[in-house]
């Protein structure tokens, strides 16, 4: 039996429904309430500033949206929920399909809709991560304690023990 035949028994994730808990819409996005709404500022922006232009699909638009009566995802904070419970929980499509109840395809491509207005958003709130190193010295030159998360990565370890010398500490 396809995933699809137990949607409606399942419900589907709605903001509304976890904005009314902090602890779950903390659980499912890795934001709190007011960090949610302030990033749905931006991100309604982004969502606007495209949706006038472009159609779902990316083609150029013709007329004017007016919003479907059954839109999957209605508003633009459940777009941030569904968008962000990706990233955070990262499902397979079939099962984030499943928790909005729709279908694989329709997930797929909301994703590829949504991530670049995210991202375009983040840029808006200025929140998102600097990749040089001379623009990141200039991004916290003015502040007196910076925090810094890194992650290390593999390095193939050299035969050389002078080379070996210069590389690892």
């Amino acid at each position: 039996m396809p995933l699809v035949a137990y949607l409606p028994a399942m419900g589907k994730l709605r903001y509304t429904d976890l904005a009314q808990n902090p602890k779950a819409l903390l659980a499912h996005t890795g934001f709190k309430p007011d960090e949610f709404e302030a990033l749905c500022v931006f991100f309604d922006q982004a969502w606007q500033g495209y949706i006038k232009y472009y159609t779902l699909e990316g083609k150029p638009r013709v007329r004017q949206s007016r919003g479907r009566k059954n839109e999957t995802l209605p508003t633009s904070e459940d777009k941030l929920l569904f968008v962000l419970y990706y990233l955070k929980t990262n499902p397979l499509q079939e099962v984030l399909a499943a928790a909005f109840a729709m279908r694989q395809p329709h997930a797929s491509t909301w994703l590829k809709l949504l991530l670049p207005i995210l991202e375009q958003a983040l840029g808006r709130a200025d929140c998102l991560p600097e990749r040089h190193s001379e623009r990141l010295y200039r991004a916290v030159a003015a502040h007196q304690r910076v925090l810094i998360d890194g992650t290390e990565r593999p390095v193939g370890r050299s035969t050389d023990y002078q080379t070996q010398k210069e590389h690892y500490s």
